[in-house]
């Protein structure tokens, strides 16, 4: 087995035996057997399922796979519910939707927080949350997101015993938005009537002026109606 992956692997067995209070040997066995054990899955490759030798499962290996998306006025108690469900943010995909993960054996309580920062600001508020176990997962525009499992707080407590099962429902998206875009939309088209009435087509600069007003207006409006319409669309990755 590569080096890095041993170093991975003894990492990850050695932060869950602590998340879970126990000693590793007494969560995982002689340390020679797991060893092996670990040799042979690595051996068999990805296609060998999420079990390991003789069906046995792995800590945080079965995993369940859900992706949702919210407007900004939900996403924060949406988050704060789903997290309770044992739903950990993985990161936003490419539409701004939450993709997220539950480990099917051992499901436990997630933590998450939004803060509103530029480029320039993220980098350092993400380490001055660093500190309270907050690590980020996931940026949309100027809205970053962090997380951090309850477990940090709250130890073996954080653990799920019995997880709901995934919501049928994937996008919360509230009718104000599409108010607001039916309304930009309006103000550009009022904007682009009164300055064409209002304009002295006699000047050179003019219709250019005109022009280019039309189409700034026109892309900004579709920008934001292709952006809530994309964050809203159904599926996941």
């Amino acid at each position: 087995m590569p080096e890095d992956r041993v170093t991975t692997l003894t990492s990850e067995l050695r932060a869950y035996a602590e998340e879970a209070g126990g000693d590793v040997t007494q969560e995982f066995g002689p340390a020679e057997r797991l060893a092996e054990q670990l040799c042979a899955r690595e051996a068999a490759g990805p296609s060998a399922g999420s079990g390991g030798p003789q069906g046995e499962s792995w800590p945080g290996e079965a995993a369940e796979q859900w992706v949702w998306t919210a407007d900004a006025f939900q996403d924060r108690p949406l988050l704060e519910r789903f997290g309770g469900e044992g739903w950990e943010v993985e990161r936003l995909d490419a539409l701004g939707r939450f993709v997220c993960r539950r480990d099917l054996e051992h499901p436990m309580r997630w933590e998450y927080r939004r803060e509103t920062a530029g480029f320039a600001e993220r980098a350092a508020r993400t380490e001055e949350l660093a500190p309270e176990g907050w690590e980020p997962c996931g940026v949309w525009g100027p809205l970053a997101y962090f997380k951090r499992p309850a477990a940090a707080l709250d130890g073996p407590a954080a653990r799920i015993a019995a997880p709901p099962p995934p919501p049928r429902k994937r996008t919360w998206i509230g009718p104000w938005v599409y108010v607001w875009i039916a309304v930009s939309l309006l103000a550009a088209t009022a904007a682009i009537v009164w300055g064409v009435s209002a304009a002295d087509f006699s000047e050179s600069g003019t219709v250019p002026g005109l022009l280019v007003g039309a189409a700034a207006g026109g892309a900004a409006a579709w920008l934001a109606l292709r952006s809530v319409l994309r964050r809203g669309a159904p599926g996941g990755e």
